[in-house]
């Protein structure tokens, strides 16, 4: 079982770098918002108060001089200007429109008698209203230019508007930009993962990366290097086994020998004690075998196909070398290899009765399932097997809780799968199912069989 915790699911990494791109977009969008509004704004008021200080220092020219036209010399933005005309001791005595003669439409006094030494801008709230205001002195008084800036904040709306508008264009169009250009640059990256999923332990080819000497060429040879030492290391292993296999061969082989003499010439007492030693000795041969095979990469694809009744000639022979362990069902013919058919059982059998807590416990099913097939089904009432090692327990070496060699159930599901069949599991704490399913023999094909 591995240590380390299941990832949690996420955006793949080129909706993630699209999303990064989109959200860096608006965050620089946002920023040129608030320049350009900010530059706008200041650009618009201070044209707005060179204006205010032209007209007033124009019209304080005309009274000193009591030449030309005070109106005509106007040349405010909005060409709705107010004048004011204070005295010298900063009394408002005329304005252009009555509403602003009255004392609310004032500057405040303090302003005016700074403005009689010096012109002076002025911003500040006249009869409700903001009001932008530029005082220049005259031979007897002040003059006061006074402009609304309302449609500044108008205009600086619906530029605002305008360019939240463009802003959330650009985020939409940096989403999909950077979608296309995160797909185009980790294409490679994708066609190395694709090239990656398609190995396995028998076939670690090297990659082929033609690209640039970038990034990614790293990552391949990286890849590279490590499926090399796995190809060195799968190599030594199974040569270490081969050669462990090959070994055992000849003492099995000689002690098989051994077992056939004593059985001639020992008395029938001791029959069928030696019968069962001859039993353990031919499994032992054929694990042997299949871990030799297993060594090379394969197992024995050639097997003699025979009529097969997978109750009587499977299930119950091999039931009887676990005692305890019940049987039922009813008989169903398969073709196949009675003898690695066998062993399949066999192996389902070994492993369930070390995982339950008694022989008892174990019970062997077969019948006819389903879609014309067979179907032979192991379960215990053990500790069940964990969800994600599932379907690791049919890897080859893979140890689980309940010990043994790690090849039992690799070979079942191989046999299974060199006759056309299935072999799945199904577990939970106190049941644990195995179910084998082989194409059944038809009333058809065995009336073939018989003419044959």
């Amino acid at each position: 079982m591995s240590g380390t915790s299941p990832r949690r699911r996420g955006l793949p990494l080129t909706w993630r770098v699209a999303v990064l791109a989109g959200a860096a977009t608006a965050l620089l969008a946002g920023l040129t918002l608030i320049v350009s509004y900010a530059i706008v704004r200041n650009g618009m008021y201070e044209d707005l108060r060179r204006s205010l200080r032209e007209d007033a220092a124009a019209l304080a020219a005309v009274y000193a001089t009591g030449e030309g036209s005070a109106g005509g010399s106007l040349s405010g933005p909005t060409g709705g200007v107010v004048l004011q005309v204070y005295g010298p001791g900063a009394q408002l005595l005329a304005a252009s429109r009555p509403e602003w003669e009255t004392a609310q439409a004032a500057i405040p006094p303090d302003v005016v008698m700074g403005a009689g030494l010096v012109p002076t801008p002025w911003s500040g709230v006249l009869l409700g209203r903001p009001v932008e205001a530029a005082l220049a002195p005259f031979a007897v008084g002040v003059v006061a230019v006074l402009a609304d800036p309302s449609y500044i904040e108008e205009t600086l709306a619906t530029l605002s508007r305008t360019l939240l508008l463009v802003a959330a264009a650009l985020v939409v169009l940096s989403l999909l930009v950077g979608y296309l250009v995160a797909a185009a640059s980790l294409r490679p990256v994708t066609l190395l993962a694709r090239r990656v999923s398609r190995l396995d332990p028998d076939r670690l080819e090297p990659l082929e990366y033609d690209g640039p000497r970038d990034e990614v060429a790293r990552l391949a040879e990286t890849v590279n290097e490590l499926l090399r030492r796995l190809a060195q290391a799968r190599d030594a292993q199974r040569t270490f086994l081969a050669e462990t296999s090959h070994e055992l061969r000849t003492p099995l082989t000689s002690l098989r020998g051994f077992l056939d003499r004593a059985a001639r010439l020992a008395g029938p007492a001791a029959a069928e004690d030696l019968d069962d030693a001859r039993r353990v000795t031919a499994t032992m041969a054929r694990l042997v075998e299949d871990l030799l095979m297993l060594s090379r990469g394969e197992l024995v694809r050639e097997f003699s196909p025979h009529l097969v009744d997978l109750l009587q000639d499977v299930a119950r022979p091999v039931a009887a070398e676990f005692p305890g362990v019940r049987v039922e069902g009813s008989g169903v013919l398969v073709l196949g290899d009675p003898m690695r058919l066998r062993q399949l059982v066999r192996n389902l059998l070994a492993n369930a009765v070390r995982a339950a807590a008694t022989p008892q416990g174990v019970q062997v099913r077969v019948g006819a399932g389903d879609d014309r097939a067979a179907v032979l089904e192991v379960e215990d009432d053990g500790p069940g097997i964990p969800p994600e090692m599932q379907e690791r327990i049919f890897e080859k070496f893979y140890k689980g809780a309940g010990g043994g060699s790690g090849l039992g159930l690799a070979i079942a599901r191989q046999v299974a799968k060199h006759h056309d069949g299935t072999l799945t599991v199904e577990s939970r704490p106190g049941r644990t199912v195995f179910t084998l399913r082989l194409p059944a023999v038809q009333e058809e094909e065995e009336e073939l069989e018989a003419q044959a």
